[in-house]
């Protein structure tokens, strides 16, 4: 025998005479021989946790959860710092570490729920920073969740940090606008005008970072609505002119632009924008009609270098015309280019000292005269280019009139179901017991549901959208075991609930949750779902050993004995290698009284590195 083994077994004596100082030292000698065995530094902390020295048992632990950590053991490392964390549940550096943990091993819900605790705990304490930093893991983990994003950005606005909070809100913005949520994105916006009363039109900045991403058919659609709603919204015009733009449907552009004009007849944006389109068109007829019609408006507001552009490249394409020379010669003057100037009226003389052989040159150029009536325009019809967004985008005002702190509620319509997609952040997952028992249902599945339901446990604090890929599934199941193995029976549950909506392990998980109740002292709750589970219609071989086997168990916990005889039989008669049925057969007395049913400290103690 070495001589660790021999310090394990004076342990074993120690404990057996309730010497438990003598046994820890044993265990403590142990580690010292051989550091790396897990299982021995496990079964020392548990003692000394009994002990109340949860200190020394912490260090243990930790030593044991770095180590499972290290080598990718992250759902056993995970079921390690879960026993820390009922030693020391105010620790907020263990929330951390679980965080992490679950993040790294992609139980994404898990993390969340992690990070949302500590998040709480240092606003609680109004360390914004750190706050700020568990916020930011949390949109690392779910990029896409507007109720993590909307109190990211209202932190900043409490730090102080305004521009990064614009920003911040401008991401909540063309989330919405992408989701094409127009009454969340409503309330957004009058949020917006309460907290940064100096930003003209939040609307309308995130609409244009939505061109600038390249969505600009879907901001052209958003942009008529608000027109629609409210014509004189100058922002919303300009932005609808640089959508089309941007889309290159010129004949859109320009009668946007005429109704633009028509709306905000001083504007020069949308006059230079019609004649450009106009010289890309090369209509130099119409492209002189209108910069005759607003020359004196570009020369008032210090535009006459544009001016200047439009004429030249007019005079590029119709180069010999007398009112384009002309005009040539006026915008190069007030643009301060003398020589320019000079030069245009240079050729301009030489074309009248040519005569009617000019003349008539000069005539076949030059576009139709230009009636003094004014010109019908063509209605513009504003219809959606992208179905499904309402005509008026419906600002509902809010209670308060200065800045508070919001809370979700505030910014989701009650009245349309959330995206499944959606983690919902200190969702409660469990009921409390009933005093009654719960009422028999019509099959298995409903019974064993109704009678899991009432099952309690220390709640959770994230709930799962609907359904679960089989990776989420498995890695929930797995945890679930390794919580088990531990001992952290409410852990256990919670887990294999969210394992059990994948309908391929939805019996496993449900046996185990059996097992669960039984060894966490829920006997009568244990037996009946167990019990129910037996009518399962679609049980497997293999399913049904596992079922019986822990149902045998519980029925000899509750002292049984009969029933849990006869059971170990049946799983004997399908399975007579399944565990220790024969040997907890072959060991029980005559009386068929069944001996040593409960779990050996060794499987619960099966931290061993694979």
């Amino acid at each position: 025998m070495s001589k660790k083994d021999k310090l394990l077994t004076d342990a074993q004596k120690m404990l057996q005479k309730g010497q438990t100082d003598k046994a820890i030292s044993c265990f403590q000698d142990a580690l010292s021989v051989d550091p790396g065995d897990l299982r021995v530094r496990q079964r020392l902390a548990e003692l000394l946790a009994k002990s109340k020295r949860i200190d020394d048992a912490r260090k243990e632990l930790e030593t044991i959860g770095r180590n499972l950590t290290a080598n990718g053991f992250y759902l056993k490392a995970i079921a390690v710092y879960k026993q820390i964390e009922k030693l020391f549940p105010d620790d907020i550096g263990v929330a951390l570490t679980l965080a992490s943990l679950n993040e790294k091993h992609g139980l994404s819900a898990n993390a969340l729920a992690e990070y949302k605790r500590a998040y709480d705990h240092y606003e609680t304490l109004q360390n914004y920073t750190e706050a700020l930093k568990a916020l930011e893991a949390m949109q690392r983990i779910d990029a896409n969740n507007p109720n993590i994003k909307l109190k990211y950005a209202e932190v900043l606005f409490q730090q102080g940090k305004l521009e990064e909070s614009q920003d911040a809100f401008r991401a909540l913005g063309l989330l919405l606008v992408e989701r094409r949520d127009d009454a969340t994105f409503g309330r957004l916006a009058e949020r917006i005008s309460q907290l940064f009363p100096e930003q003209s039109d939040f609307t309308c900045s995130v609409i244009e970072q939505k061109i600038n991403d390249g969505s600009a058919e879907q901001a052209a659609a958003l942009l008529q609505n608000l027109i629609k709603a409210d014509p004189q919204r100058l922002p919303a015009w300009r932005l609808l002119v640089l959508a089309y733009r941007v889309l290159g449907n010129s004949s859109r552009l320009k009668t946007v632009c005429q109704h633009y004009i028509k709306f905000f007849p001083s504007e020069l944006f949308p006059r230079e924008q019609l004649i450009r389109c106009l010289l890309e068109e090369q209509d130099s007829a119409a492209a002189l009609v209108l910069l005759d019609e607003s020359e004196q408006l570009f020369l008032a507001g210090g535009a006459a270098g544009t001016l200047r552009e439009f004429y030249l490249t007019l005079n590029d394409l119709v180069p010999i015309n007398i009112r384009i020379l002309k005009g040539c010669a006026r915008v190069c003057e007030a643009a301060g280019n003398s020589e320019e100037a000079a030069s245009f009226a240079a050729k301009i003389g030489s074309l009248a000292g040519l005569g009617g052989q000019a003349a008539v040159a000069v005539q076949s150029v030059m576009p139709e005269p230009v009636s003094d009536e004014p010109q019908s325009e063509p209605e513009i019809e504003l219809e959606p280019l992208v179905p499904g967004l309402s005509e008026e985008v419906v600002v509902e005002p809010l209670s308060e009139t200065g800045p508070r702190e919001l809370d979700v509620s505030d910014f989701v319509d009650t009245s349309v179901s959330q995206d499944t997609d959606f983690y919902e952040i200190e969702v409660e997952l469990d009921d409390d017991l009933g005093g009654s028992a719960p009422a028999p249902a019509d099959t298995w599945f409903e019974t064993v549901n109704d009678i899991f339901d009432t099952i309690k446990t220390q709640p959770g604090k994230v709930r799962f959208g609907e359904g679960m890929d089989n990776g989420d599934a498995q890695s929930q199941y797995d945890l679930g075991l390794a919580f088990y193995e531990m001992g952290l029976y409410d852990e256990a549950i919670n887990a294999l609930r969210q394992a059990a909506e994948d309908p391929e392990r939805r019996v496993s998980c449900l046996i185990l949750q059996g097992a669960c109740l039984r060894d966490k002292g829920e006997l009568q709750l244990a037996e009946s779902a167990l019990r129910a589970l037996l009518a399962s219609p679609a049980l497997t071989p293999e399913d049904s050993c596992a079922l019986k086997y822990e149902l045998a168990l519980t029925y000899t916990a509750l002292g049984k004995s009969e029933e849990a005889w006869m059971l170990l039989g049946e799983v004997e008669q399908l399975d007579p290698a399944y565990r220790d049925v024969s040997a907890r057969l072959h060991d029980a007395s005559e009386g068929k009284t069944v001996g040593g049913l409960d779990f050996s400290e060794d499987e619960l103690l099966d931290f061993e590195l694979k």
